[in-house]
């Protein structure tokens, strides 16, 4: 009987721990930077949001800020 409460303590610990990594993983995604000024969609990087600008919306007329 003790050692059935002992596995089934363990198996829950377990589990915390595995819910809590996968937590503290997605928490520490990074975060898109980059919108498209016309769709709204959401870019990690400056060229995602180039490619996407001129395959999916290349007769838009685009408005560049320099920085």
């Amino acid at each position: 009987m003790e050692k059935s409460l002992a596995t089934t303590m363990g198996a829950m610990f377990g589990l915390i721990m595995i819910v809590a990594v996968v937590n503290m993983t997605q928490s520490m995604q990074p975060t898109p930077q980059y919108t498209c000024p016309i769709c709204g969609l959401k870019f990690f990087t400056y060229d995602e949001l180039y490619t996407h600008f001129i395959t999916e919306h290349p007769a838009e007329p685009i408005e560049i800020i320099w920085e």
